[in-house]
């Protein structure tokens, strides 16, 4: 999976939202500290980045635009004759 596939994004927002689990014990005035993860969301990006993956994304939903308009939907035409003809 790469860091900008739509499973790891969602994934790294559920994350960011789940409570921490090294919150200090009631007794306990220390803390310890998280190891530095890497971010997965689209906000970590530089601009370069971020410029590259819309670029993709365009590209993308300008293939799929292509895609439906050259495909023509065909009818066969007999049935609907023989439809009006029985009336």
């Amino acid at each position: 999976e790469t860091p900008l596939s739509p499973s790891t994004f969602i994934d790294s927002i559920l994350q960011e939202n789940e409570p921490s689990t090294t919150t200090a014990a009631a007794g306990n005035s220390t803390t310890q500290p998280q190891p530095q993860e890497k971010c997965l969301s689209v906000a970590c990006l530089d601009k370069n980045e971020l410029n590259d993956h819309l670029d993709t994304i365009d590209s993308n939903l300008d293939n799929l635009q292509t895609m439906l308009t050259t495909h023509g939907f065909s009818v066969d035409t007999s049935a609907l004759l023989d439809v009006s003809t029985s009336l």
